[in-house]
């Protein structure tokens, strides 16, 4: 019996662990905010956008202290992607449409590599 419940939760256990995990991207309006500084709301909407292959999100630094207030945005990178700045200008577009005050936006790597930057069209 026990040999039974063990091989049970050892097929559970490598079953749930073969499902990939997936960023629930679909409700990022619950977050919209009217400004930059409301760092819990930015932070959700930015790591849970979906970033190009061989990019993922680490951390944000916001510049609120004068305008133009701006968003950096520091990806991790494992490989190098052509087209980068296209799929990037759409979590842009994204961003400044659920953050009001947001005029810049910057990705750069966690090492500082420039890897794109957008400023918001009035």
């Amino acid at each position: 019996m026990k040999r039974i419940v063990l091989a049970y939760l050892f097929v559970l256990l490598i079953s749930a662990c073969s499902k990939p995990i997936q960023k629930d991207t679909s409700n990022l309006s619950q977050y919209k905010t009217e400004y930059v500084g409301d760092a819990s709301n930015v932070v959700n909407i930015v790591s849970q956008q979906e970033y190009p292959k061989g990019y993922s999100y680490s951390s944000i630094e916001i510049q609120s202290e004068t305008e133009p207030y701006g968003l950096t945005v520091f990806l991790e990178k494992s490989l190098v992607v052509n087209g980068l700045e296209d799929e990037l200008k759409d979590n842009a577009e994204e961003l400044f449409e659920l953050v009001g005050n947001l005029e810049i936006i910057q990705y750069k790597t966690v090492d500082e590599e420039l890897l794109a930057s957008y400023q918001k069209i009035k």
